[in-house]
C-alpha cells in the first residue's frame, strides 16, 4: 500500500510543535531558574541594604532626639521615635512580584532594651580632682607683705581683724590695713567715731586779766571697723560701716567676696593678692585666709554606671547580619562578619589647649535605666518612647578658661564584647590624638573586659592642668509594636 503523504506531512507538523513547545518551555525554565537564582536575591539584597540605610537614619534621628532632652534639660519630657523592623512590601519588588514565588522573603528584626550583653556594660571614671565640699572646704594664709597668687576663684577672702584692747578704743585709736589685687584695692580700717564741736573758754592771763578763746572739742561716741573700695584707681565704695560699736577681745572678718563690696566679679583666679598693715595700733592684727569651697581628693570615683543600650538586630536573607545600636549619646554598628565601629561619635571629647597647658575632658553619660528591658520582634513599625528622668551634674571644683580642677583622670568602658572593647580603645587613642594631645600624656589600654584611656596632662599628675566635666542623665525607655512579637 502507498504512504499517504498528506499523514506523513501532518505527522511531521505535530511533532515540530511538541519539539517547539519543550524549547520554549526549557527557555522558560531555564529564565525563571535564572530569575530565582540571580534576580531574586539582587533585588532582596538591594532592598534589605534600602532598610538598613533607613535603620541607621533613624538611628541617626533618635540620637538627636535624645540630644534635644538632655541639652535643653527636659526632665520628665518623653519622646517618640519610629523603627521599621523589616522589608515586608514597602520596597521596589520585581515585574513579577505579584507572584509570591517570584519576590524576595521579606527581613524581619527585632528592637531590644538593655539586652545588648549577659552583663550590663558600665561606665567607670576614676580622677585626682578638686571636689566641691562645703562641709570641709580648704583654704591657704595671707602673710602680711607676701603676695598670694590665687589658683582658683576664692569662695571666701576674709581679712580678719583681732587684738583690739580697750585702751583702743577711743578717739585716738586708729588702725588701717591694706589688700590690693590686679586693679583694686581694698582699705579695712578701726575708724574712731567722733563729733567734734568748738567751745568757749575763760583763762587768766595776768591778774584781774581774763581772755576768752574758742577751742576745738570732741566727743568720742564708738568705733567701727570700715571699708572703702577702688576699682580701677576709682573709689566705689567710701567708708562702709562693716562692724559698729566695736569691742574687745573680738575677731572681726570682713569677706571682700560678698556681693555686696562688688569684688566678687573682680577677684578671679591668677590674681595675685597682697596684705599690707598701713596705720598700725598696739596690738591689733590683720591677717588674711583665702577659703574655696572644694576638697583635694584622691581618688575621686563615680559609682560604675550602667550604660544600657537600644539595639536593632537585621535578621536578613540576602545581606550581611548587621546590629545598629545607641549607647552613650553614640550611634554604632556591629557585624557578625567584621568589627564594630561608631557611625556617630559617644559623649566623651577632649581638648587641648597648649597655650594655657591645660587638657579639657567633657563626659555627658546618657544611660538607661537598667531596670528596663524589652524585645519586639516582627517585619512592623514599631514605636520606641523614651522619657529623661534625671539629669546630674558631678560636683568637681568649677574652673575657668585657663584652670583646671584634676590632676589625671581615668575612663573605663567595661563590657564583655572584645568587639566593643576594641572600638572603644580605637576610639580613645584617635579622640585624643584628634585633640592635639601629645602622646606622652594619656595611655589607652584594656584591664580584663575594661578597655580605658588614663589622661595625666602635661605636668604628669603635678598639677590641676586638666579641665574635667562629667553630667550623667538618665532615659528610661519602653516599647510599642504593631504586629509584633512581645518579651
Amino acid at each position: 500500500m502507498t504512504p499517504n503523504y498528506r499523514d506523513s506531512h501532518t505527522s511531521e507538523t505535530g511533532l515540530s510543535e511538541v519539539v517547539g513547545f519543550v524549547l520554549i518551555l526549557g527557555v522558560l525554565v531555564l529564565v525563571f531558574s535564572l530569575y530565582l537564582t540571580y534576580g531574586i536575591p539582587a533585588q532582596g539584597r538591594e532592598n534589605e541594604i534600602l532598610h538598613m540605610n533607613e535603620v541607621k537614619d533613624q538611628f541617626v534621628s533618635y540620637k538627636l532626639s535624645m540630644d534635644s532632652l538632655f541639652t535643653n534639660d527636659k526632665v520628665g519630657t518623653t519622646l517618640g521615635n519610629t523603627f521599621t523592623l523589616g522589608t515586608g512590601s514597602g520596597y521596589t519588588q520585581g515585574m513579577m512580584s505579584i507572584i509570591p514565588i517570584m519576590s524576595p522573603v521579606g527581613s524581619s528584626g527585632v528592637i531590644a532594651i538593655n539586652q545588648r550583653t549577659p552583663v550590663n556594660e558600665t561606665l567607670n571614671i576614676s580622677s585626682h580632682s578638686l571636689i566641691m565640699n562645703d562641709t570641709f572646704p580648704s583654704s591657704e594664709d595671707l602673710q602680711e607683705g607676701i603676695p598670694r597668687t590665687v589658683t582658683y576663684v576664692p569662695d571666701h577672702l576674709y581679712v580678719n581683724i583681732s587684738g583690739v584692747q580697750a585702751a583702743d578704743l577711743g578717739h585716738a585709736g586708729v588702725f588701717g590695713a591694706n589688700v590690693s589685687g590686679n586693679n583694686w584695692m581694698v582699705h579695712i580700717n578701726l575708724t574712731p567715731r567722733v563729733t567734734y564741736y568748738q567751745n568757749y573758754t575763760f583763762s587768766q592771763s595776768s591778774p584781774g586779766v581774763y581772755s576768752m578763746s574758742l577751742q576745738d572739742q570732741y566727743n568720742y561716741d564708738r568705733s567701727d571697723i570700715a571699708i572703702t573700695v577702688r576699682k580701677g584707681g576709682v573709689t566705689t565704695l567710701q567708708d562702709l560701716t562693716v562692724y559698729s560699736k566695736v569691742s574687745p577681745g573680738i575677731v572681726y572678718p570682713v569677706d571682700l567676696m560678698d556681693e555686696t563690696y562688688g569684688l566678687d566679679t573682680v577677684i578671679r583666679s591668677r590674681d595675685t593678692i597682697t596684705l599690707v598693715t598701713e596705720k598700725p595700733l598696739s596690738a591689733v592684727l590683720a591677717t588674711g585666709n583665702v577659703t574655696y569651697d572644694f576638697t583635694d581628693t584622691n581618688p575621686y570615683t563615680i559609682t560604675p554606671m550602667s550604660l544600657g543600650s537600644v539595639e536593632y538586630r537585621a535578621q536578613n536573607n540576602y545581606w550581611i547580619a548587621q546590629n545598629y545600636y545607641y549607647q552613650m549619646g553614640g550611634v554604632f554598628l556591629s557585624q557578625a562578619e567584621g568589627n564594630v565601629s561608631y557611625k556617630l561619635p559617644p559623649e566623651i571629647s577632649f581638648s587641648n589647649d597648649s597655650l594655657h597647658n591645660l587638657v579639657s575632658v567633657n563626659i555627658n553619660a546618657l544611660t538607661f535605666d537598667p531596670a528596663n528591658r524589652g524585645l519586639v520582634g516582627g517585619n512592623s513599625p514599631v514605636q520606641l518612647k523614651t522619657k529623661l528622668e534625671s539629669v546630674y551634674l558631678f560636683p568637681y571644683a568649677e574652673s575657668d578658661q585657663i584652670t583646671g580642677n584634676t590632676k589625671y583622670v581615668w575612663i573605663g568602658v567595661n563590657t564583655s564584647d572584645p568587639k566593643a572593647n576594641a572600638m572603644w580603645e580605637s576610639y580613645f587613642d584617635s579622640t585624643a590624638r584628634t585633640a592635639g594631645i601629645p602622646s606622652g600624656q594619656y595611655t589607652v589600654g584594656r584591664l580584663q573586659n575594661e578597655s580605658y584611656i588614663r589622661i595625666s596632662g602635661p605636668y604628669s599628675d603635678a598639677s590641676n592642668d586638666i579641665r574635667l566635666t562629667v553630667t550623667n542623665a538618665t532615659y528610661s525607655t519602653w516599647v510599642h509594636g504593631v504586629g509584633g512579637v512581645y518579651e
